[in-house]
């Protein structure tokens, strides 16, 4: 897929990102993340401000017209209970197909939180994009994150009630 379609589906998922922005049911990655033990990281504050002045400034679209291409992208979906929203660090992209995400992490090690959210935007590609990509985390080395779907499924069961 590249080209008019792989535009479409950066157009819808620019669109969707910006109505869960502007809802008053929406959650982001990085809270639903946060109820699980996380790594002792260094400015999750900075890292907001920085993928949201970031993606005011993001052109996507090149993705859909280069061989290869990686950008920070936002994604969003919404369930019965809601929108969740998030910006990625990295989609990595094949011809305009999301083939990867990559979370990237300032600090070394990784823990439950951080596998969670990188799997939360790989479940985001997913739906967004009708694929399934690989997922990773950044922290020192890249690493792969095996099983990702059952850790993004069991990150969304019971929520919002927890």
């Amino acid at each position: 897929m590249r080209g008019p379609d792989a535009v479409g589906l950066i157009d819808r998922c620019l669109r969707l990102f910006e109505e869960a922005r502007s809802s008053g049911r929406a959650v982001t990655v990085s809270e639903l993340a946060g109820r699980f033990p996380r790594a002792r990281g260094r400015g999750a504050e900075r890292g907001r401000r920085f993928h949201l002045s970031r993606v005011l400034s993001l052109d996507p679209y090149a993705a859909a017209y280069e061989e290869r291409w990686a950008c920070p992208l936002p994604l969003a979906w919404r369930f019965r209970w809601g929108w969740l929203y998030g910006v990625a660090d990295q989609v990595v992209f094949e011809r305009g197909v999301p083939v990867a995400v990559i979370e990237v992490k300032s600090y070394p090690g990784a823990r439950k939180a951080e596998r969670v959210q990188a799997s939360l935007y790989g479940l985001l590609v997913m739906l967004v994009f009708a694929v399934r990509p690989r997922v990773y985390l950044y922290h020192s080395r890249l690493e792969e994150v095996p099983e990702w779907e059952a850790v993004a499924l069991e990150a969304l069961r019971g929520f919002p009630r927890a």
